[in-house]
């Protein structure tokens, strides 16, 4: 290696070693200026989250984060991926170290690029080299951030704080939209679940399962479209309910409330227990096919004294259906009667057109329980999509317009003959208000009314309700109906008279049993038209 050689290499060592320091000087500028860059974007973001509902404040925070890091990044890459070549270092320093362009000069004489003598160049690189090694980088390329990127990124991250910190009134509807997404991917879940339930429930017929099962399908379809706005869910749960409530069998009630009562009726017997068993826990099948065995074989093997208990158990069965399913009572009663005649061949016949009828009768009862459940369950979808979206489910907001804006408490309501107070029944009065225990149903004639009183044992207070008559305790029960065979006296027969004296039952004595009742019936029984709600808040505010 020559001399001049060596110089040239001493020099280039100098612009390295100075370039280095010059992207260390510009990384603490570009860095924090990439750091601003990105809390500004996020700074917009926040604001914009506060006009319309993008995001919440974790995900915000997080993107903040995120902008920042890749603004730190980008400043950064600008300053340590830049190509910067010898020739242009050198160019840069000699203005920034005002040396009078003797790097250049050394560089081009390096490269050949300038020709002059040896000892000229000799000189010009010795000279270049002496005063290259005066030079004070530390001075002339401070290692210090810049102090308006520092304000700008205070001023930013202060902003960014209260954007944050502050109460963001899109986060509310941010929350109603994932509960109501929540509330569709539930439903979605039990509206399957139910659509299992219906392609296995007894008792229905192709169509009407073929309804069901379609009803159910397009309501699932329907909540499972990923842009579904709450106002389409419920209208496709809605139209399904709509679709499916003419199914619905009225009587079907009536005849499962017969069988339970038939079934209470048999349970005091051996020989009719398996039936009474079997009706108990809803296998109507298994009951019809316990009674049809007393058609056969099983009925040969009675003695004349089981015949006649038989008889007996079938007598009070058919009493208790005689209401609500008389097809069957007349079966059950015609085969009690050839029984105690004697006519056993026609006392089996009988028996087995009773099977038939019960079995039928299980059905009916079977096919609107699922149609109830399934009913029950878009209901119930409806609600809680309607609760999660912080609106009311169609029918019930035309339910509350039409109650005049009071709700489902109904308050208390004047009617012509008097004021009426809140009864043990839990019920209202027609034009008497909330009307006391065995005389809150007659219009606008009775008066309830209820005392303040102190338990004598704890000292706490209740309410004390006038009951002119309690049924099934002493004294003689009231029968409301119509005039029958066994001297029902007709509904319009006006009750008799109170008698003397007050009567006073504790509120809550009677309220726990009314509302365990009403709250079975409410969860198991299907009220159409959104109105469970209304029915639910009607019954809590009676509680006392």
């Amino acid at each position: 290696m020559t001399d001049l050689q060596f110089l040239i290499s001493n020099i280039r060592s100098y612009l390295r070693h100075w370039g280095l320091r010059l992207r260390l000087a510009e990384s603490l500028t570009w860095g924090p200026w990439g750091v601003a860059a990105g809390l500004g974007a996020g700074l917009l973001l926040t604001l914009a989250a506060r006009l319309w509902p993008l995001l919440t404040r974790p995900w915000l925070a997080g993107l903040v984060v995120l902008f920042a890091g890749s603004g730190t990044v980008m400043g950064l890459g600008i300053v340590w991926l830049r190509p910067r070549s010898l020739m242009r270092l050198a160019r840069l320093f000699d203005r920034r170290f005002v040396l009078a362009e003797r790097l250049t000069t050394a560089l081009e004489i390096g490269s050949g690029r300038l020709r002059v003598e040896q000892a000229l160049a000799a000189a010009q690189l010795t000279d270049t080299l002496q005063v290259a090694a005066r030079v004070r980088p530390g001075d002339l390329l401070p290692l210090r951030p810049s102090r308006l990127a520092l304000v700008a990124l205070a001023v930013l991250t202060v902003a960014l704080a209260f954007s944050l910190w502050l109460p963001n009134p899109q986060e509310t509807v941010l929350a109603q939209r994932a509960a109501v997404r929540a509330a569709i991917e539930e439903q979605v879940a039990e509206l399957e679940a139910a659509r299992e339930q219906v392609a296995e429930a007894p008792g229905l017929t192709e169509a009407e399962r073929e309804a069901l099962l379609q009803a159910l399908d397009e309501a699932i379809a329907a909540l499972e479209e990923g842009r579904a706005s709450p106002e389409e869910a419920l209208a496709a749960l809605a139209q399904a309910e709509q679709t499916l409530a003419p199914l619905q069998d009225p009587g079907a009630a009536s005849v499962r409330a017969g069988l339970e009562r038939a079934a209470e009726r048999m349970a005091d017997s051996e020989l009719t227990g398996e039936i009474a068993q079997a009706l108990a826990q809803g296998d109507y099948q298994a009951a019809a096919q316990a009674l049809a065995a007393y058609s056969g074989t099983k009925g040969e093997m009675l003695t004349r004294e089981e015949e006649l208990e038989l008889a007996r158990e079938l007598a009070q069965a058919a009493e208790a259906l005689a209401s609500s399913d008389p097809a069957l009572a007349q079966q059950l009663a015609q085969a009690a009667e050839a029984i105690e005649r004697g006519d056993i061949a026609q006392a089996r016949e009988a028996i087995r057109q009773a099977a038939q009828q019960m079995g039928a009768a299980g059905e009916r009862v079977e096919r609107q329980a699922a149609v109830e459940g399934t009913l029950a369950q878009l209901q119930e979808g409806r609600e809680q999509i309607a609760q999660a979206s912080g609106r009311q489910s169609g029918a019930g907001q035309m339910a509350q317009q039409g109650t005049g804006g009071q709700g489902s408490k109904g308050a208390e309501e004047q009617g012509s003959g008097g004021t009426g107070e809140r009864g043990s029944g839990g019920a209202e009065g027609q034009g008497g208000g909330r009307g006391s225990a065995g005389g809150g149903q007659q219009a606008g004639t009775g008066t309830g009314q209820r005392g303040h009183h102190e338990d004598s044992g704890t000292g706490a207070p209740y309410d004390e309700v006038y009951v002119p008559y309690r049924l099934e305790q002493e004294g003689v029960g009231v029968e409301i109906g119509r005039q029958g065979d066994e001297g029902m006296p007709v509904g319009d027969t006006p009750l008799p008279a109170p008698q003397g004296g007050q009567v006073g039952v504790p509120y809550r004595q009677v309220y726990a049993d009314y509302a365990a009742r009403a709250g079975a019936a409410l969860e198991g029984s299907y009220i159409p038209l959104g109105m469970k709600r209304y029915v639910r808040d009607y019954f809590s505010s009676l509680e006392p």
